[in-house]
């Protein structure tokens, strides 16, 4: 067994899985959603904006700094439920992070970001 094993269950990717300077392939976000995630240090589950990815089993829960990220190459920082749809993002793992509750660990970081490709509909010339 496994470390990771234990989190096999969760519907969250965790950074702790993975070893630092893993980069993800590109992803394509599907959807954005809020969802109540357990948060350490905390007794209730707090309501956090996740992203989930074309063909992936679980979804990556953005802090506002990786948030902000995607947001200024995107461009978009309003119904982002929608408007960053179809965007590509590179996730990273990084390690040696201080965590909010003090810890230190891995952790995600946005390397590069695509806008969602816009097809025009206008015929070639």
């Amino acid at each position: 067994m496994n470390l990771s094993d234990l989190s096999a269950s969760s519907p969250f990717l965790a950074s702790d899985d993975f070893t630092a300077g893993h980069v993800f392939p590109p992803l394509v976000v599907e959807s954005i959603s809020i969802q109540e995630v357990p948060t350490p240090g905390k007794k209730e589950k707090q309501p956090k904006a996740t992203m989930f990815f074309v063909g992936a089993k679980k979804g990556w829960v953005m802090n506002k700094t990786e948030a902000r990220k995607i947001a200024k190459e995107v461009g978009e920082t309003k119904n982002i439920e929608k408007t960053w749809i179809g965007a590509t993002i590179e996730l990273q793992v990084v390690g040696d992070v201080r965590r909010p509750d003090g810890s230190r660990g891995n952790a995600f970081r946005v390397q590069s970001v695509a806008p969602k490709q816009t097809t025009s509909t206008e015929p070639a010339p």
